[in-house]
């Protein structure tokens, strides 16, 4: 059945050291992950430094949520860059209702295993025509 429990992912050493060189090292511009088993967290893909948001939003797949993780590069009003860390639940109405419920359980406890993030968004994308 599907209740209102949480879901406890398993996230393994593989995913976290992805996660780990994206956040202190800028190694990529973003990470998306991927609920394998309704269980398993895995990268599903990572960009270069260089990738643009454009690219980001092609590599989501169209009928399945995911867990992504962007570096937003913001400028002050006193000229001064920082990095911001954007946290996305991507959940597409076309995805199946159980894998949406699977990642909007998951994602307290996996955000809690990779750390903190600046912002947090849920993404349904727009339907066009």
């Amino acid at each position: 059945t599907w209740g209102l429990a949480m879901f406890s992912l398993d996230v393994p050493d593989e995913t976290l050291d992805v996660y780990k060189h994206f956040k202190m090292k800028g190694a990529y511009k973003w990470v998306i992950f991927k609920i394998e088993s309704k269980e398993k967290v895995t990268v599903e893909s990572t960009g270069e430094p260089t990738s643009t948001f454009a690219e980001f939003a092609e590599k989501l797949p169209k009928d399945e949520a995911r867990f992504a993780v962007y570096d937003m590069k913001v400028e002050q009003k006193d000229g001064c860059k920082m990095h911001k860390l954007i946290f996305f639940l991507y959940a597409p109405d076309s995805a199946d209702s159980k894998d949406k419920f699977v990642y909007a359980s998951g994602k307290s406890g996996f955000k809690s295993k990779i750390g903190s993030v600046h912002k947090e968004l849920q993404v349904i994308p727009l339907r066009c025509c």
